[in-house]
């Protein structure tokens, strides 16, 4: 090993291995050795994300919500008035469920990574989607609503859906002062009542939603606890974004991540080579090929050290992001 130059902590490394080896009776008595060598369990909880957004048109602002989503790591996302172009570009990695409006500007799609199992509810309402997700610590019920200003819509229609864990996420173009607005109207009044009568706990943002008043119409409704909404500071739309996070149901992640030392790895590959070479005369190809393979695995095991992650962050880093912003252009 010497003479291949290796780093004396590598040789060190190695010789520790091999002692380990050759200290063994048999085959099979190193590989349980290395194969017990397990992970820490320590896990986080992550909370979930749920993104909230009116795009006044899909075909024209799909890339900077594609942006948008990356930014803020939303796995959930509600988009209102996405229009008759709803599937013009799909969010990569996302599952997408669209529900029509009554005109060719409304329409509600609401898009769920594929790394959570979705379940659409159908329901016969325009602009309205209803999705179960599971894949989290608890299940959710995301319900997603565009209410147009000439829609006519009976709001007790939805009493069947709501269940335990259920949020709800839309453009309602109602105002209630209590929920941010200067001044309550009628569609308000009925609003505000129903989430009462359903036990619904309305959810409130940092800033009204209207760039071009200072009405708050894009509005979030829930009964699960330790839920928090921010508005988010993007976009050309004449709504601001929010981002919608439930604390208490999210996410369990390990704490810790493997690495392997494969340049360990492949040295020992060569010492031991003569010794497989050898062990192919002495058994059947089938015999041979399974214990290789059981001890390629148990070699790794033994080579894997666990780091903790002092911070969790999103699966797609800066440069991937950057590349999905140039689809299409």
């Amino acid at each position: 090993m010497t003479s291949w130059n290796f780093p004396s902590r590598i040789q060190k490394k190695v010789l520790e291995v091999l002692s380990e080896w050759y200290a063994s009776h048999t085959l099979n008595s190193i590989r349980c050795e290395w194969e017990k060598k397990t992970n820490p369990s320590s896990s986080q909880n992550v909370p979930l994300n749920i993104l909230s957004y009116n795009v006044e048109g899909w075909g024209t602002r799909s890339l900077e919500v594609t942006d948008l989503i990356f930014k803020v790591d939303s796995s959930i996302c509600v988009f209102t008035e996405v229009g008759l172009l709803w599937d013009s570009f799909k969010v990569p990695h996302f599952n997408s469920f669209y529900q029509k409006g009554t005109n060719k500007n409304g329409g509600v799609m609401i898009a769920i990574g594929k790394h959570l199992k979705a379940t659409r509810i159908e329901v016969n309402i325009d602009n309205t989607v209803i999705v179960d997700v599971t894949g989290l610590t608890e299940p959710v019920r995301i319900i997603g609503i565009y209410w147009a200003h000439d829609q006519v819509r009976d709001m007790k229609d939805l009493d069947p859906f709501i269940i335990k864990n259920t949020i709800i996420s839309g453009d309602f173009n109602a105002t209630v002062q209590e929920w941010g607005s200067p001044s309550t109207d009628t569609r308000g009044r009925k609003l505000k009542s129903w989430t009462e009568d359903n036990n619904l706990q309305f959810v409130p943002t940092t800033i009204n939603s209207s760039k071009r008043s200072e009405r708050n119409i894009d509005l979030t409704f829930t009964n699960v606890n330790g839920v928090d909404s921010a508005t988010v500071i993007f976009g050309t739309s004449d709504h601001w974004p929010a981002v919608v996070t439930t604390h208490n149901i999210g996410f369990l992640t390990n704490k810790f991540f493997p690495q392997v030392n494969w340049n360990i790895f492949q040295v020992l590959l060569v010492l031991v080579e003569d010794f497989w070479i050898n062990k192919q005369k002495l058994q059947t190809p089938d015999q041979w090929y399974e214990n290789y393979i059981r001890f390629l695995a148990a070699l790794k095991n033994r080579l894997t050290t666990w780091r903790e992650i002092e911070k969790y962050r999103p699966a797609l880093p800066d440069v991937i992001v950057k590349e999905l912003q140039q689809i299409r252009r």
